[in-house]
């Protein structure tokens, strides 16, 4: 029992910690009209919070539920996120812009739903990959789950969004390994559908702006480089010590500072402090994640859902410190719960949700026994 309390504070107080650290980001922008960080600070922060708001409730939802229950109910889920991802096709319903479709509006209500596929694929192919597990239909098995988890990647490049694309992968591949497939043969597979992801990106003229931006970004700076450089002054004031929150001029130059490059901004205004105090809550988070796993004994498929779960957030962190820190070349990935991001935001904490009902398993079968005898 004490275990699983640790688990759970493991995996709540830092994600708290990563939201109220975005909340003060946001709400320290000048008060002017402009994306979130740059200005309109209350009615960023006002959405943020219903996002952080609405994930605790889905975390609750999903722990109470328990795994069990979330594994049944994993192609349920998966059919409503394939649908909803792919409702942003729909002319009224989706939303175009940057040459990209990844956005639903309805009425007052916006986002992208690709972070709810995440979560669904990796509850399907845990549910369906244990072969000692027979289920009650022949569908519901191996093949077929990593046959719908290609189609979800395969919609997410269509958008185009090939950081959402990497991350599922990450996440199938997760759920596969921590469901006992052996490492032997999920490397090359992995690495084979890399180089695919790769050669498909490749094939947009903005990508490749990006990279040449990164390669030789003095010589583009009034095109993709210029974000590259962008970085480069906030990774260079970090090291000073940090200009104070609210005070960096990160958030005035980057297109999206409070989201894609919020990690940057902290750098810049919080120094290297704020930076590791990120990166502690990211390795708090994947403490708590790997006690989760092991709470699932011997049951593949907790320990596949616990896998795919941490994929899911942690992934997209690693992609976003790299992009910030000018390690690879700028990709659209947004943190989880420290990027302005409501529907990430909710959808992560479905996700503790799960990873917090996998850790409370043993023990609420335990307190069953008992109260049976």
């Amino acid at each position: 029992m004490a275990r699983s309390r640790v688990t759970v504070l493991l995996l709540v107080v830092p994600a708290l910690a990563l939201g109220g650290l975005c909340l003060a980001i946001v709400a320290t922008a000048a008060p002017r009209g402009g994306a979130p960080g740059l200005g309109a600070s209350s009615h960023f922060a006002v959405r943020q919070l219903a996002g952080l708001g609405l994930g605790l409730v889905l975390g609750l939802v999903a722990a109470r539920a328990g795994a069990e229950r979330l594994l049944r109910a994993a192609p349920v889920l998966f059919v409503a996120a394939l649908v909803a991802t792919a409702a942003v096709f729909v002319p009224g319903v989706g939303v175009r812009a940057a040459g990209a479709s990844r956005w639903l509006k309805l009425g007052p209500f916006s986002g992208s739903p690709a972070p709810f596929l995440l979560g669904a694929t990796g509850l399907l192919v845990a549910a369906w990959s244990d072969p000692g597990n027979r289920p009650a239909h022949m569908i519901a098995s191996r093949p077929t789950a990593l046959a719908l988890a290609l189609i979800a990647l395969l919609v997410l490049v269509a958008e185009p969004d090939f950081s959402a694309a990497a991350v599922v992968l990450a996440v199938a591949f997760a759920a596969l390994g921590g469901g006992g497939v052996a490492s032997r043969r999920l490397i090359p597979a992995a690495l084979l559908l890399l180089l695919a992801l790769g050669a498909g990106a490749s094939r947009f003229g903005y990508v490749n702006k990006r990279v040449d931006g990164f390669i030789s970004p003095q010589s583009d700076r009034r095109g993709k480089g210029f974000e590259v450089l962008a970085l480069a002054r906030a990774n260079a004031a970090a090291a000073t010590g940090g200009t104070g929150l609210g005070n960096g001029s990160a958030r005035r130059h980057l297109s999206s500072p409070a989201s894609d490059y919020v990690f940057a901004v902290v750098g810049e205004e919080l120094g290297r402090k704020g930076m590791w105090g990120v990166v502690g809550a990211w390795l708090l988070l994947a403490a708590g994640a790997a006690l989760a796993a092991r709470s699932a004994g011997g049951d593949p498929r907790l320990r596949a859902t616990a896998a795919a779960c941490a994929a899911a957030l942690l992934a997209p962190a690693a992609m976003h410190v790299a992009v910030c820190r000018g390690w690879t070349p700028i990709v659209g990935v947004t943190m989880p719960f420290l990027s302005y991001d409501p529907t990430l935001t909710v959808a992560s904490g479905g996700e503790l949700g799960v990873l917090a009902a996998i850790a409370l398993a043993p023990a609420t079968a335990h307190s069953d026994q008992q109260v049976t005898t």
